[in-house]
């Protein structure tokens, strides 16, 4: 057994656990839940907006998901304060990768973040004090928003990842990240993140603020009513590159103000990661009916699937917020509105069980800023 000492190692290349990925769609951080791995309605429903150092709801929310780690919300803020990590990150990480400690494996190394190989630890609280050290030590290399990170902490290609499902693990803990209140586009310090959103209770114990300096790359900034409606874009019928197939009836799925600036790139396997303005719309790609993904897919950073015809269905990774009546069994139109993104989502597109390469589509349709 690994002591606590051995908190040091170097983590990036290493095998690491099973990492599974929600199913979830999230309204307002509940609703519409299919957790891989669990229940219906389980541990999922239990996240939920809180202030940055508020202990005491970080602990309820473990309780609630029946995690090892309730009674650990105060290791959680203490951790995270002190290596200027955002707790609320540590808690997103653990949701993404083994379903807050609910998943057995990780259950029997008592470690809830995936800290590899296999590490195991002689109780939780010395796994969250090693995945803050982690995590700081990658600040100190400049890795402080959610891409970067995961490009290490997850790297696609890595040896238990031959099939490129590390590319959504950006996305699908920026989604749990936001659920708790954080902003998933900004770096994750402490200090660089809002200690008191205004999604938390009022009487929520707030972190310190504190300044924050970088040389990270910029990120895109978060979108406000003033920044004007989101277009919609649908495709003209210019020819994909590369004479890559074409999906009729496409419309490109982030619809940002008009000179919101929106990036994407693959994913690794089959997805793109698409990159805007926290909070910008997100849109049905293709008409059809929409689904929950199972677990697999899930674990791929599909959270739902669009279903249409000719057996077409584009996957879209979980997002901050859904419309009303957005749920499993929807009928949507292409351009319909589904919601609101963290900032990144990712998008595949499979006809039948072939994946089809979705890129040349969202270059034939939008080009990247």
């Amino acid at each position: 057994m690994p002591s606590p000492g051995a908190a040091n190692v170097p983590l990036v290349d290493a095998p690491r656990i099973a990492r599974i990925a929600s199913g979830a769609l999230i309204l307002g951080g509940v609703a519409l839940v299919m957790a891989s791995g669990g229940s219906a309605g389980g541990w999922v429903n239990t996240l939920h907006c809180t202030a940055q150092a508020d202990a005491q709801s970080l602990d309820a929310q473990l309780a609630a998901a029946g995690s090892p780690m309730a009674g650990d919300g105060a290791t959680f803020v203490r951790e995270g304060l002190a290596h200027d990590i955002d707790p609320r990150l540590l808690v997103a990480i653990a949701a993404q990768e083994t379903m807050l400690e609910t998943y057995g494996p990780a259950q029997a190394i008592r470690n809830a973040f995936g800290l590899g190989p296999g590490i195991e630890f002689p109780d939780e609280s010395d796994a969250i004090a090693m995945a803050a050290r982690t995590l700081a030590g990658y600040a100190r290399d400049g890795l402080v928003t959610l891409p970067l990170i995961g490009a290490r902490w997850a790297p696609v290609g890595a040896s238990n990842d031959p099939n490129g499902l590390n590319g959504g693990w950006p996305a699908g803990v920026g989604t749990f990240f936001a659920t708790l209140g954080g902003d998933p586009t900004r770096p994750v310090q402490a200090s660089a993140q809002d200690p008191a959103p205004v999604c938390a209770p009022a009487a929520a114990t707030a972190a310190p603020a504190g300044a924050y300096v970088t040389g990270a790359p910029p990120v895109i900034p978060a979108v406000t009513p003033t920044d004007g409606p989101g277009v919609v874009v649908v495709w003209g019928g210019a020819p994909p590159a590369d004479g890559a197939p074409a999906l009729p009836g496409f419309t490109f799925p982030v619809a940002a103000p008009r000179g919101s600036p929106v990036r994407y790139r693959p994913a690794g396997g089959e997805g793109v990661m698409i990159t805007s303005g926290t909070g910008v719309v997100v849109v049905a790609p293709i008409a059809g009916t929409l689904a929950i993904a199972d677990r697999a897919d899930g674990a791929a950073g599909i959270g739902f699937w669009v279903r249409g015809a000719s057996g077409n269905r584009v996957g879209l990774s979980p997002l901050a917020a859904y419309d009303d009546g957005i749920r499993e069994g929807t009928r949507v139109l292409a351009g319909q509105s589904l919601g609101r993104s963290t900032g990144t989502i990712t998008v595949s597109w499979r006809r039948g069980a072939a994946p089809v390469p979705i890129h040349p589509m969202l270059a034939a349709t939008r080009p990247s800023d």
